[in-house]
C-alpha cells in the first residue's frame, strides 16, 4: 500500500465481512448438508465466503474513491446472497439472515435510500438466477440451520449495536474535546480582542474601543435620563520632557499618568489613550460641573506627582477640556469636538487648567 491510509469504512467492513462470512459458512453448510448439495456448490460457496471478502477489500483500497468502491461491494454482497437464496429455493431463515444483514449494512451508511438499494441488489441476485435455474420455492429450513441463523443474527446485531455504542462514546469524547478547544479558542479570541483594544505602552484602551463604548454609554445614559461627560487630558510641554530627559522618561510619565487615571476613574467610567500625550475620560452620570471638579482633582494630583527616572526628578502639569451630554451635545463625535475645543482653550489660556465647553460651544475657564 506504500503507506497509504486506509479509510475506516473500508477497514471496518473488511473485518465484519471476513468474520461474518466465515461464520456463515457453518450456518449455510448445515443447510447444504441436509439438502445434499454437490461438491462444486461447496467449493463455490467456500470461495464466496472465504476468498471474496479479501478480494472486495483489495478492490476498495486500490480504488480512486475507496468509500464509493466499498458501497459498491456492499451492493455486490446483496446480489450474491440474493442469487444463492434463489438457487436454494428461498429457505426462510437463510433469506431472512441475508436480508437483515445486507439492509443494515447499507442503511448504516446511506439511510433510507440504502434500504432501497439493498432490496434492489437482493432482487437483482434473485432475478439473475431465474433464467438459468427456474423458480424453486423451498422455504422450509432445518431446525439446526434455523438455530444457527438465529445465533449468527443475534451475534451480528449485538456486535453491530456495541460498535454503534463505541462510536457514540468516541463521538461524545470528541465532542467534549471540541467544546474544550472551542472554549480555548474563544478565550484566545477574547484575549486577542482585548490586546487589540489596548495601548501597548500604558495598557489603557485605545481610541477605537473608546468610540464603541461611548456610543453605547450615551444610549444608556439617554435612556436612563443621566448626563455623561467627556474630559480630554493633555500633558503640558510633553515634547520638552522627551527632549530633555529622553523618550524612556517620557514613556514613564505616560505610564504614571495612566495609573493615576485608572485608579481614579475605576469601573464607573473609562480611560483611554487618545494618542501621543492626550488621554480621554468617559464619565457616565457626571454633568459638566461634576466632571470639571473631578478633572481639577486629577490635575492637582498629577501636578504634585514626582516621577524619578535615572535619578532625575520629572514634574509636569495637565490641561483638561470638558464637555457633557446632553448640555453640550447629544452625539459622541460632537461631544468629542466640544471637549477638544475646550482643551484647546485651556492651552491658549496658559495650560495647567480645566476648561469646560459652554452650551454654545464656547469654553469657560475653571480657575486652576
Amino acid at each position: 500500500m506504500g503507506g497509504k491510509n486506509i479509510h475506516w469504512v473500508v477497514a471496518l467492513d473488511r473485518r465484519n465481512r471476513t468474520v461474518s462470512f466465515a461464520l456463515s459458512l457453518a450456518v449455510i453448510g448445515s443447510y447444504l448438508q441436509v439438502a445434499g448439495s454437490a461438491p462444486w456448490q461447496w467449493a463455490l460457496l467456500s470461495v464466496h465466503l472465504l476468498v471474496y471478502p479479501q478480494l472486495a477489500y483489495w478492490r476498495a483500497i486500490r480504488a480512486a474513491h475507496p468509500v464509493r468502491a466499498e458501497m459498491q461491494n456492499l451492493l455486490l454482497d446483496g446480489v450474491l446472497f440474493g442469487a444463492w437464496c434463489a438457487y436454494w429455493g428461498m429457505p426462510l431463515w437463510l433469506c431472512f439472515l441475508f436480508f437483515i444483514c445486507v439492509c443494515l449494512n447499507m442503511m448504516v451508511f446511506q439511510g433510507l435510500p440504502g434500504l432501497f438499494r439493498a432490496l434492489a441488489a437482493l432482487g437483482i441476485g434473485v432475478a439473475a438466477v431465474l433464467p438459468f435455474h427456474g423458480f424453486a420455492f423451498r422455504p422450509d429450513t432445518p431446525l439446526l440451520t434455523s438455530l444457527l441463523c438465529i445465533g449468527l443474527l443475534t451475534t451480528y446485531l449485538l456486535t453491530f449495536a456495541f460498535g454503534a455504542y463505541q462510536r457514540g462514546v468516541a463521538l461524545k469524547d470528541i465532542g467534549g474535546q471540541l467544546r474544550t478547544q472551542l472554549q480555548e479558542i474563544t478565550q484566545l479570541q477574547a484575549r486577542l480582542q482585548e490586546q487589540a483594544a489596548r495601548d501597548p505602552l500604558t495598557g489603557l484602551f485605545n481610541r477605537r474601543h473608546f468610540d464603541r463604548e461611548l456610543a453605547e454609554a450615551l444610549e444608556r445614559c439617554r435612556h436612563e435620563g443621566r448626563p455623561l461627560a467627556l474630559a480630554i487630558a493633555d500633558i503640558d510641554r510633553f515634547k520638552a520632557i522627551n527632549d530633555n530627559h529622553g523618550h524612556l522618561a517620557g514613556d514613564e510619565v505616560l505610564r504614571r499618568l495612566s495609573e493615576l487615571l485608572v485608579s481614579r476613574v475605576g469601573d464607573a467610567g473609562l480611560a483611554c489613550r487618545f494618542g501621543g500625550e492626550e488621554f480621554l475620560l468617559m464619565l457616565p452620570g457626571m454633568d459638566a460641573d461634576a466632571a470639571c471638579a473631578f478633572a481639577e482633582t486629577l490635575r492637582g494630583e498629577f501636578q504634585a506627582l514626582r516621577i524619578v527616572v535615572d535619578g532625575r526628578e520629572i514634574g509636569t502639569t495637565l490641561s483638561f477640556g470638558v464637555a457633557a451630554a446632553p448640555l453640550h451635545a447629544t452625539d459622541g463625535q460632537t461631544l468629542l469636538r466640544r471637549a477638544d475645543a475646550a482643551l484647546y482653550a485651556a492651552k491658549l489660556h496658559g495650560r495647567n487648567r480645566v476648561e469646560s465647553s459652554s452650551p454654545a460651544g464656547e469654553s469657560v475657564a475653571q480657575a486652576s
